[in-house]
């Protein structure tokens, strides 16, 4: 195998190793893109979660600390109160259910109390900020005051909310029970408030609408609540999942369903201290997350973008790689059909460095001179070496006509092989040029031809030999068809001496008696010149021919020493078909070739007869035809063609054989056929001319 096909060959795999290469770096960037963004998202999601679960915290811590505030306002007020209500400051203690004492001061001027009350044992309102307005009320049956009664204690107890109807609103009771120094139930401090101002510390705090802030009590009941900007309370959450988290963790934080909407939302509540209250605050989870899925949605298109960048651009490296090992693979597979179609035709390439004497071999040439690849290229000196003394001036010749003229060269050589074979070569040279138009390369073809020579010259001593079988067939009558016209001139010329010297006779017939004499010899001379014309062997020599005296020839020829008597003979020449382009000796030969066998094949006809004609084939050919009515041409025609087969008992089978040659080595084609009324054809073609040209 050549080191340029090994090269090819490592490229290929080379090329199959970078592509998978490609692959694989494409593969990781893939998975780097898919895995980062994912790990990202996941990062954010989990920073987004833990900053609204610190948010959730502390503001659920805020809310815990306003609501204390609150509620510890409220306690201190209705713990002056119970004081100013047990020593009757102020007349408190003097207020009775019909005239109630009217309650003043700053408790009753804070903004956050919608009333202020002080209720005796029996449950009448015996004093309070709104005046005589509730005289005459008694709450002895409100959970307020009857939780006072059933329960002692000094806490300040926060009642669900509740409607009132002088107020005309949904308020919540903050209450205390009053005992005098003895101890015993003296009554119930009340104050009212909104349940709105439970939860409102959101004032100034940004708040998404879908957000919930709650005061819930440990009983279930919520005190107030506000979500989407609408407040409310008095809902019932017993049994719900924010109860059940609150008693397993007071202060904690969890992810779950809202209780009234379903909505899934973070939760942080916190358990006040001294009051059965909690305050919780929740956000919801798509609120928290919605940040960090635009920025994942961002994520995932910026990095389906790089995937895609990633496919393209690799699918296009390996396309370019795919085409260039297909390329590469072609050329190995055209240089591997070079190699073997050299091999075939006997065909190197070769390459010639002007500057540098370097020569450049083909493997072929290296097998057709004989020479070992391993001692490289023959430099110059080493390649005229092999060749002969002319083959040398041939070579030197055409190097410097190439540098000179900077055109192609073909020429012809002779060389010694290493085993000391002689060759025939024919090198086609082709020079190039520099940047400066200077010719400093050659390279071409080294095409042995050997084989070709030796069939030509065999060709040719075989047309020579056709032609010396032809003359040695009539030899044995030349002698006879020479003794008739010489033996006739010597008779004219006798009867004109006896004419001349009697001098009796008419001079003009001793005169005739003498031209008689002259045509004969002369149709002697000619019947020498034309048989000395087929038995040259002088080379072919193309020009324009007159076809009448081409066939006249071929008819004298193949007449010579037969008897015609009987055969009739004919011939005719289109008006547009009576000059070819030929060599007049090889075409008088293929005629002759074939009026010989058409003579054989009318031999036994009734009436023989032989017709040669000439017509235009087309714009630039003649077509001759030999026609006879003879036994035409047996089943197995399409052989006559081939050399030495033969339809004949003696014949060498060589006659169409050679026409074929010369008929096609003109330019022209030859064929056979059988003509419908018996007989047969044998038509060829030849380049025509006009007769003007001539």
């Amino acid at each position: 195998m050549s080191d340029g096909r090994l090269h090819e060959i490592s490229e290929l795999k080379a090329g199959q190793r970078t592509r998978l290469l490609i692959g694989l770096f494409a593969a990781f960037v893939l998975v780097l893109v898919v895995l980062a963004p994912i790990q990202r998202i996941q990062v954010e999601r989990r920073e987004a979660v833990e900053a609204a679960i610190r948010q959730n915290e502390n503001r659920a811590i805020m809310l815990e600390q306003y609501l204390t505030r609150t509620l510890e306002a409220a306690n201190i007020a209705t713990l002056h109160l119970a004081e100013r209500f047990v020593h009757g400051e102020g007349g408190l203690s003097h207020g009775t259910l019909d005239r109630p004492a009217r309650i003043g001061g700053p408790i009753a001027g804070n903004p956050s109390f919608l009333g202020v009350s002080l209720v005796d044992a029996d449950g009448n309102l015996v004093a309070s900020t709104l005046g005589t307005r509730v005289a005459g009320t008694n709450v002895r049956n409100h959970p307020a005051f009857r939780i006072h009664v059933q329960q002692p204690g000094d806490r300040l107890f926060v009642s669900v909310p509740a409607f009132s109807r002088r107020l005309g609103r949904e308020v919540i009771w903050l209450t205390r029970r009053i005992e005098r120094e003895d101890g015993s139930f003296a009554g119930v401090a009340a104050i009212n408030i909104a349940p709105e101002q439970l939860i409102g510390f959101h004032d100034g705090v940004s708040v998404r609408p879908s957000d919930i802030i709650s005061v819930i009590g440990l009983d279930g009941i919520t005190r107030a609540r506000i979500t989407g900007g609408q407040i409310s309370a008095g809902e019932d959450l017993r049994g719900t999942l924010a109860m059940r988290r609150q008693e397993a963790d007071p202060d904690g934080t969890y992810l779950g369903p809202g209780a009234l909407d379903g909505k899934i939302r973070f939760f942080s509540h916190r358990r006040l201290e001294d009051y059965p209250l909690f305050a919780t605050y929740g956000v919801l989870r798509d609120d928290v997350l919605r940040p960090a899925r635009q920025r994942a949605r961002l994520i995932v298109a910026v990095a389906a973008l790089v995937a895609v960048i990633t496919i393209a651009f690799a699918l296009v490296l390996i396309s370019l790689l795919r085409r260039r090992d297909r390329w590469t693979a072609e050329t190995a597979e055209a240089n591997r059909r070079l190699e073997e179609a050299q091999r075939i035709a006997r065909v190197g390439d070769w390459d010639f460095d002007l500057e540098t004497g370097r020569i450049s071999w083909s493997p072929q040439l290296y097998e057709m001179y004989g020479r070992d690849p391993a001692s490289g290229p023959p430099t110059l000196a080493e390649f005229e070496a092999m060749l002969d003394e002319d083959s040398r001036l041939v070579v030197a010749e055409a190097i410097t006509e190439a540098i000179v003229t900077g055109e192609p060269q073909v020429y012809e050589l002779r060389a010694k092989t290493a085993g000391g074979a002689e060759s025939h070569r024919l090198i086609s040279a082709i020079p190039t040029r520099n940047g400066e138009g200077r010719v400093v390369r050659m390279y071409g073809t080294d095409q042995d031809i050997s084989d070709r020579k030796r069939m030509d010259q065999l060709e040719a001593e075989l047309s020579h030999l056709s032609r010396v079988e032809a003359m040695n067939a009539m030899a044995a009558t030349l002698a006879h068809e020479l003794n008739q016209p010489l033996a006739a001139a010597a008779n004219f010329l006798v009867g004109s001496r006896k004419i001349l010297s009697s001098g009796k006779g008419d001079r003009e017939d001793a005169a005739e008696g003498l031209r008689a004499a002259q045509h004969q010899v002369q149709f002697a001379g000619e019947i020498i010149r034309r048989v000395r014309a087929m038995v040259s062997n002088d080379p072919k020599e193309l020009r324009s021919v007159p076809i009448a005296r081409i066939i006249d020839d071929a008819i004298a020829l193949g007449t010579m020493g037969t008897k015609r008597d009987g055969i009739d003979i004919r011939k005719r020449i289109g008006a547009n078909a009576a000059f070819v382009v030929a060599d007049r000796i090889q075409i008088q030969q293929v005629l002759l070739n074939l009026i010989r066998n058409a003579r054989e094949a009318v031999a036994t006809a009734e009436k023989p007869a032989i017709m040669i004609r000439s017509s235009r084939a087309d714009a630039n050919h003649v077509t001759i035809t030999v026609e006879d009515n003879g036994s035409g041409f047996g089943a197995d025609s399409a052989s006559m063609f081939t050399a030495f087969s033969s339809g004949k008992a003696q014949g060498l089978g060589l006659g169409l054989s050679i026409s074929r040659t010369i008929i096609e080595s003109h330019g022209g084609r030859i064929w056979i056929e059988n003509l419908p009324t018996g007989g047969a054809r044998v038509s060829f073609t030849l380049p025509g001319v006009e007769p003007e040209a001539n």
